[in-house]
């Protein structure tokens, strides 16, 4: 099987665990409550893909899951004209990601230079301190990951399923 076709099979096997297992979150919240915690936090995400569907993801920039799952969004044009997704930075502790974040946040271009980091697996210097406001759209994005239960990276909420 080519390497395309095995990245889209894990594509939908990953899409029926988000979106046909019911209430698969720790928290067991509703679409309407989950929802309703995603929506403020929109304008935080980097933003990627032309899609009419919402595609919420959290996930951790030195994970190499989440890697793999950014590298095949990026390499498959289609997925990104199917969907309009909604990127956020989530740190898995064990990781030690938190200044990463930090840098990507502060960079003038943070979704090139998430796909650089991520995708091209470039190394960049990490900053120790950020500005305020990087560190409230850290926080906000870990407080709403935490109220739905996010647990492992990459985490993927389908809008169409929120509605």
């Amino acid at each position: 099987m080519k390497p395309i076709k095995i990245k889209l099979c894990l594509l939908w096997i990953l899409i029926f665990v988000v979106v046909w297992i019911p209430q698969c979150t720790a928290k067991e919240l509703s679409s309407p409550q989950i929802a309703a915690l995603v929506r403020p936090i929109e304008s935080l995400a980097m933003q990627y893909g032309t899609g009419n569907i919402k595609a919420y993801i959290f996930v951790d920039p030195k994970c190499p899951h989440s890697r793999d799952f950014l590298s095949m969004i990026h390499d498959n044009e289609k997925m990104r004209t199917i969907y309009h997704y909604y990127i956020f930075f989530y740190e898995l502790k064990r990781l030690h990601s938190h200044d990463l974040i930090g840098t990507i946040y502060a960079s003038s271009t943070p979704l090139q230079q998430t796909l650089e980091v991520m995708v091209g697996e470039k190394e960049i210097n990490e900053m120790r301190s950020f500005p305020e406001k990087i560190n409230e759209r850290i926080e906000a994005i870990a407080n709403v990951a935490e109220q739905i239960g996010v647990n492992k990276r990459p985490y993927l909420i389908i809008k169409k399923e929120l509605d």
